[in-house]
């Protein structure tokens, strides 16, 4: 399957564009078919223009019935606390099995995942399938290495916080979708795919470890 897709400044370059498009069905592999209404049409790329804001910049208001209605202000030390914090559950690696011989796996064997976006942002929460995994998932999935796996994706900066109670991460991928939603050009403009794709990369785990799962 190809898609193919245009951006520019100038309309009548991209009706150029377009008007090429009938070669592709007469001269290009046999079985060639399309969907859609024929030959696609020039429209304005309307693009959002997203960014991050510090909360503490921000003073939320609510009104009900004409009533101001007081809110409690978290606390900006809070947001911190909880990325370098570590989850109480799962903190003891098992010495015995990391001194075992290990298997290359793909990390879906190890972990669940999640994906999607804010913006051109993509949040990619990774969840371990035992909470003896933590540990592991913790020293292998970095955030430069998962920088390095989804670079031909990801140009900006790749941070990685702790999510307590459920065994997970969450990692903030920036610059990650090529403009994010409307702006975007890919086929996966809102990166609900980017989870799958770091599920493929491949981590080691003792067999006790991995005896762990169902």
């Amino acid at each position: 399957m190809l898609r193919l897709a245009v951006t520019h400044p100038r309309k009548d370059a991209l009706e150029l564009s377009a008007r090429e498009v009938a070669p592709a069905g007469t001269s290009w592999a046999p079985g060639t078919t399309g969907a859609g209404g024929g030959r696609a049409s020039v429209s304005p790329s309307i693009r959002q223009y997203a960014f991050l804001l510090d909360k503490s910049r921000v003073e939320a208001c609510v009104t009900v019935d004409g009533q101001a209605v007081d809110l409690p202000r978290a606390e900006a030390h809070a947001v911190t606390a909880l990325r370098i914090s570590s989850p109480a559950r799962a903190t003891q690696t098992d010495t015995a099995a990391q001194g075992t011989d290990t298997v290359e796996v793909p990390l879906i064997h190890l972990a669940w995942a999640r994906s999607g976006d804010k913006g051109d942002t993509s949040n990619i929460g990774v969840i371990a399938r035992h909470p003896a995994l933590l540990p592991l998932l913790r020293e292998q999935l970095t955030e430069a290495r998962v920088a390095e796996w989804l670079a031909h994706l990801v140009k900006g900066r790749v941070t990685r916080y702790d999510v307590p109670g459920i065994d997970a991460f969450n990692f903030v991928c920036e610059q990650a979708l090529g403009g994010g939603g409307m702006a975007s050009l890919r086929n996966d403009p809102l990166g609900k795919g980017m989870g799958q794709i770091l599920l493929a990369m491949p981590v080691r785990a003792s067999p006790a470890l991995l005896a762990l799962l169902p």
